[in-house]
Order: C-alpha cells, then sequence, then structure tokens
C-alpha cells in the first residue's frame, strides 16, 4: 500500500492521519483558520510530514502520498451563513415559484410564528421557458428553443456564471433539460450549467429544484476552495488528484467535486461515521451509536446491523438536498460551546460556540466567556501542560475567572461546581439527542455501544455513560482523528436513481433488471473515467418501496440476478415492521424508484496492534498522580500515559488517560478495558 492521507477540517481543529507505505500511522492536530480553511490544511501537512519523516529517520514528502483526501466544509458553512453567489435558475413555464411556494405543510408544527426561509435563488433570478413533459416521459410540449435562447442571453447579460435547469418531470426524460443546457453554452460559454437530472433524478418538484438551486449557487465557491487548495498542494509535491469525502460515506475526486457540491455539504461528520463503523468492524460491534465530538458541535449517527444509517434526504438551514446522506443529528454542544446564564437563572450551554479564534477562555487568544473545555480546565480532568502533547499551554487562571464571572457568581455557586454544572448540562443535552435518534427509529437504546470521539469525546464519554441508558461505552484509539481515518477507510462512490412509479404487485422484473443494468452502466461509466479498474468495482441495486397511499419510502436492497417479488415483498414488511412497529402483508406496495450504489473500492488500512502486557512485561504504572473533581469533591486520581497501555490492561475508576491529542476520562464507578488496537471499552463497574 502506498502513502495514504486525510484531513478533516474541523470548526476548532484540523486533523490528519497519514497511512506511511509500511502500513505506519501517523496523526496530527493544528488549529483550523476560518478565515482560508486550505491554510489550515496546508499547516497540518507540513507538520504530519515532518513528523513522519523524523520517526522513519527520512524525508517523507507530499511526492510518497499516492491518496489525499479530506472533507470540505467550505460549502456547508457558505449555506449556513448564506454567503452564495448569484446563480440563475431556468425551469418550466408556471413553475418559476416553486422555490417560493416550497411545500404546503408547516415543518414546525406548533410554531405560529415560523416564517419560510428565503429562496436560495431571488424571483428575478428565474426563468421560465415553454416545455412539457409527463411523469411518464411522454412529451407533451417540444423545448421552445428560442424562448431558450433568449434567457441565456439575459442571464449572460447580468453577468450570472452559475445556471440552474430544472424542468417538470425531467427525471423521466432529460432530453430537454440536456438541449437546454447545450443553447445557454452556445450563448453563454463561460457560464456553469447544473441540470437537475444529473443532480437529483427522482421525483419530488420542490426537493429537485432545491437541490438544484443549491448545487449551482455553491459551484463557484468550491471551484475556487479546490482550485485553490490543490495548486498549493501541488506546488508542494503532491502529484496526484485530490479526493473530497461525501456526504454519502463515500470520496469522489475534487473533479467531480467541482460539478457536484451538494454531494459534500455534510462530509466531515460522514467521514467520522465511517470511521467508526471501520473500527467497530474490527472490534467485532454490529449496533453503534456514535457522537463525534469536536470544538464546536456534536454530531450522532447510528450504525445498525454493520451499517451507517443513511437517509435520501436532508436538509440545512430549511433547505431540503435530494441526495443519499449518512444520517446525522448535530446539536451545538462541544469543547469550545458556550455556557450562559438565561433570563430565569438557569445554567445554559451552546449551541454558541467560541471556535477556534478567540476560542475558550483558557486558549489565551483572546476569548473571555467560559465553555465546556475551560469546565474541564477547572476540574483538572484536562492538564494545561500537556494540552497538544504540551505544545500549547493552557491558562487555568483565565478559565478560572471565566466561570467565576459568568457562571458561579451570578448562581451563587462555588466556582469547581459551577465547572461540574456546566459538564453536567452539555452531556445531558448530547445524551438527548443520542436517545431520540435511537429511540425514533425504533432501536432499543440498551442494544447499543455508544463510541465516543472527535477531540472533546473522550473528556465527557464517562458522563454520558454515567447518565444515559447505554450499557457500554467505547473510546477508540486517537480519538480525534477518527473522521480522517473514515476518509481512509471508504471507497470512491457513485450513486444512480431512476424514479418508476408501479404496484409491485404488477412490475415487470424484466424491465426493473433492465433499468438498474442501466444504472449499472452509467456507473461503471463514472468510475472507469476516475481511473478505476473493473476488478475493482461493486455495485449494490435497491428499490425504494412503500404501503399505496404512503408519502415515503423504505430502501429494500435486491439482488439484481434473483429479483424475486415475493422475497422482495416480505423484506419490505419487515423493515416496515422494525421502522415503524407495525406492517400490514395486504395492504398494496408500490415500487417508486430503482437504485444502483456504484463503488470503487480501495484497500483498507490496517490498525495498529499492541501487545498484551504478558508479553510486554511489567504492571501498568501511573503516570502522575492529582486532585481531580468529581461529584462534588476532589478526589485523588491516577493518570495513566495512553503509550503505556497494553492488550488486556484492566483499570478502575475515576482515572484519566492522556493522550497527545486528547483525554479520556473514566469516572468513579466504571471500569476500562484496553483492546488490542488500544481502544478503551468502559463499562459501570458490577
Amino acid at each position: 500500500m502506498t502513502a495514504r492521507l486525510a484531513a478533516d477540517i474541523g470548526g476548532t481543529f484540523t486533523d490528519l492521519v497519514l497511512l506511511d507505505a509500511g502500513g505506519g500511522v501517523h496523526v496530527a492536530k493544528t488549529l483550523s483558520t476560518p478565515g482560508d480553511f486550505k491554510e489550515g490544511v496546508l499547516s497540518g501537512v507540513e507538520r504530519i510530514l515532518s513528523d513522519a519523516g523524523a520517526e522513519a529517520e527520512r524525508t517523507v514528502a507530499l511526492a510518497d502520498v499516492d491518496y489525499f483526501v479530506h472533507g470540505a466544509t467550505v460549502v456547508l458553512n457558505a449555506l449556513l451563513e448564506r454567503k452564495l453567489p448569484q446563480a440563475a435558475l431556468v425551469t418550466t413555464a408556471g413553475f418559476r415559484d416553486v422555490l417560493e411556494i416550497m411545500r404546503t405543510n408547516n415543518p414546525r408544527m406548533y410554531d405560529l410564528k415560523w416564517i419560510k426561509p428565503k429562496p436560495i435563488i431571488p424571483r428575478h433570478l428565474r426563468f421560465e421557458v415553454a416545455e412539457r413533459v409527463r411523469h411518464t416521459g411522454e412529451v407533451l410540449g417540444e423545448l421552445d428553443e428560442a424562448g431558450t435562447r433568449a434567457v441565456a442571453r439575459r442571464i449572460a447579460g447580468l453577468g450570472i456564471r452559475s445556471v440552474a435547469l430544472c424542468f417538470l418531470h425531467a427525471y423521466a426524460n432529460p432530453a430537454h433539460e440536456r438541449r437546454a443546457r447545450e443553447i445557454i453554452l452556445e450563448e453563454h460559454p463561460g457560464a456553469h450549467v447544473t441540470i437537475s437530472s444529473d443532480v437529483a433524478s427522482e421525483l419530488r418538484e420542490f426537493e429537485r429544484t432545491s437541490t438544484v438551486a443549491i448545487n449551482a449557487s455553491t459551484i463557484p465557491i468550491i471551484t475556487a476552495y479546490l482550485d485553490g487548495l490543490s495548486r498549493a498542494l501541488s506546488e508542494r509535491g503532491l502529484e496526484r488528484e485530490l479526493f473530497v469525502m461525501q456526504s454519502n460515506g463515500g470520496v469522489i475526486t475534487s473533479r467531480t467535486a467541482r460539478h457536484l457540491p451538494v454531494r459534500t455539504v455534510m462530509s466531515g461528520p460522514a467521514g467520522g461515521v465511517v470511521g467508526a463503523q471501520f473500527i467497530a468492524s474490527r472490534m467485532g460491534l454490529r449496533d453503534v451509536a456514535t457522537i463525534d465530538i469536536g470544538g464546536t458541535s456534536s454530531d450522532m449517527g447510528v450504525i445498525s446491523e454493520g451499517l451507517a444509517r443513511t437517509v435520501d434526504q436532508s436538509a440545512v438551514e430549511g433547505w431540503p438536498i435530494m441526495a443519499p446522506t449518512i444520517e446525522i443529528l448535530a446539536i451545538g454542544a462541544g469543547g469550545g460551546s458556550i455556557a450562559w446564564v438565561d433570563a430565569g437563572g438557569a445554567l445554559r450551554v451552546g449551541p454558541q460556540s467560541a471556535g477556534a479564534r478567540p476560542g475558550p477562555a483558557c486558549y489565551g487568544l483572546g476569548g473571555t466567556e467560559p465553555t465546556v473545555s475551560d469546565a474541564c480546565v477547572m476540574l483538572n480532568r484536562l492538564n494545561p501542560d500537556y494540552f497538544l502533547a504540551g505544545e500549547m499551554t493552557l491558562d487555568r487562571d483565565a478559565a478560572e475567572r471565566a466561570i467565576r464571572e459568568s457562571i458561579a457568581g451570578p448562581l451563587g455557586m462555588e466556582v469547581a461546581e459551577a465547572a461540574e454544572g456546566i459538564l453536567r448540562v452539555v452531556t445531558a443535552n448530547m445524551n438527548k439527542a443520542i436517545r431520540s435518534i435511537l429511540i425514533a427509529r425504533g432501536f432499543d437504546v440498551r442494544a447499543f455501544t455508544l463510541m465516543a470521539f472527535g477531540g472533546a469525546g473522550g473528556m465527557v464519554a464517562g458522563e454520558l455513560l454515567r447518565i444515559g441508558d447505554v450499557q457500554r461505552l467505547v473510546v477508540p484509539s486517537n480519538p480525534g482523528a477518527v473522521s480522517a481515518i473514515g476518509m481512509l477507510a471508504t471507497d470512491l462512490r457513485h450513486d444512480f436513481a431512476q424514479s418508476s412509479v408501479q404496484s409491485l404487485a404488477g412490475v415487470a422484473w424484466g424491465e426493473v433488471e433492465h433499468a438498474l443494468r442501466g444504472l449499472r452502466g452509467r456507473g461503471a461509466d463514472r468510475l472507469r473515467s476516475d481511473g478505476v479498474a473493473d476488478d475493482a468495482m461493486r455495485f449494490d441495486d435497491a428499490l425504494d418501496l412503500r404501503y399505496v397511499g404512503q408519502d415515503y419510502y423504505l430502501r429494500v436492497y435486491v439482488d439484481i440476478d434473483d429479483l424475486d417479488g415475493a422475497r422482495i415483498r416480505a423484506d419490505f414488511d419487515r423493515l416496515h415492521e422494525h421502522t415503524y412497529g407495525f406492517a400490514n402483508p395486504e395492504f398494496e406496495v408500490e415500487m417508486v424508484n430503482a437504485r444502483v450504489f456504484a463503488l470503487g473500492v480501495f484497500e483498507r488500512p490496517r490498525l495498529p496492534e499492541i501487545a498484551p502486557r504478558s508479553a510486554a512485561g511489567g504492571p501498568l504504572e501511573t503516570k502522575a498522580r492529582r486532585q481531580v473533581f468529581f461529584g462534588g469533591a476532589f478526589v485523588d486520581t491516577a493518570i495513566y500515559d495512553v503509550t503505556a497501555l497494553r492488550a488486556d490492561d484492566r483499570f478502575a475508576g475515576p482515572c484519566i488517560v492522556e493522550d497527545p491529542r486528547s483525554t479520556i476520562v473514566v469516572m468513579p464507578g466504571q471500569v476500562a478495558t484496553v483492546d488490542r488496537f488500544r481502544n478503551l471499552a468502559i463499562e459501570l463497574a458490577a
């Protein structure tokens, strides 16, 4: 295996993982640079290459890296901040206001003051052309090519370079969209034209329009970012094309990402769930709730029966995105989350975050508001002299001052009690989110293992085990780098869908097979253009099914060589029973979409293993002892160095395991066991 490198950009830190040609794993962490995220990536690359070279006693350069993937946060940030360049929308006559009308239902049923979000593309930049296609694909009215040319000239005259094309029922027959794109490019050669049949070839008019509008609006943003990053990496010696993590848990080339930025919106959090899935598979765990606790947010995901749970539609700021996405519930709760007292005198934590700049008060970068990290420093759970292995010294006095002035003073509490209160509030918020993402989907929380990672995951994971319903907790080795590890443990992936609503009882299975094989062919062509050999391709096939009268559907995976209607129907009923608590085999079922997931399979990284204590010799010794605040009092607590741990080591809390890039707290009444990959499994003491 050649050297492989991944970078995960977070709100506070950027984490990198390098797998060298010999299978060695190197990890680095640097502060993110929100003004220009690529600077944080470049700084981290220099750092990790230097560290790897020092360990190998030779020069390690970017020219040695054959595969470099990273999570692109620029699209999500642009959508959240609504810092989008102007784009135009061209649609079927009579459908100009789909973005304005949205859906007639209020997504916040009891909020009478809810106001629809402003359209991604304003009305004066939305244009109509005459054409009409039925949902069957039959053409009712030909495309008005003269009208399309006139619209293209108007868009060019306005200086708008990004154009979204979304015609009615183009998912069933994309011919008009494709011809309109040709005409627009003839009249406006410098334009970027996105057509809905390439981005979201499924029924649901509003969702398709929203998706193509978001894609067109963010193309200039991701293009500028990837061009700048690729150029800078090339100047530093990278010879290969950059890869980008997708929201669906796969990767795409930067070339594809420039055309489909909508596929990268949740790429960072998706990498965390994929990394957790990879680690869980090595540990023999199949049902895992994941929580990625960073500096700004906590991102929850679900791994059921060994697979990450995905959805076909997500939303950002109220705008739907029709693209397969690993299901993630994010809340504003992380190491940098700010603690505050509300008007009623209650202690709150988040969703506001101190971010990377100015950061928590203890960082000494200008922050003055108390955060979760400040609370951990105040409680002595986080060692001020060993943050980032001592490269950054934390200011305990600043943390104490921030908590006293903003929390302890107003609430009439001791500073340590206020700090512990901050941790209890933020972990209560996290536990509520974990319960909601599991219980609402029909899962028994007690049957799941909680895997906590991210830079702040180990600091609060023990608190989650103490107050939650999960029976077992895992903090993986290098918890801050799990998202980056996930980016190295996944495949190149393209998703394809074809809508065809029809009764399952009357389906002509030969036609379904033909449709699936056609989608497979498109996938194979795309993978070949990415440089994937035929023997490295894999295809997963599925059908979206629902009871007649239902609005949404469930996905059932099928065998393209054995499309047995009775078995597919039985699989759907079982899935419906599990998901919603009931099924009725007598209800009529209909097929909505055929899907193919085309994968270019990459070699999986090898996780480094450690020997058991019996082979290493000598007992586990403490690195130090210090007074740490637990349950209202300072307690004498053992401190262990993560590098001293060996497979099968077992120790009881209270104790703290210090890692150069993270800290793991084992609470009183808990027991930790180390496995051969240096993952920590923490359980309540018997």
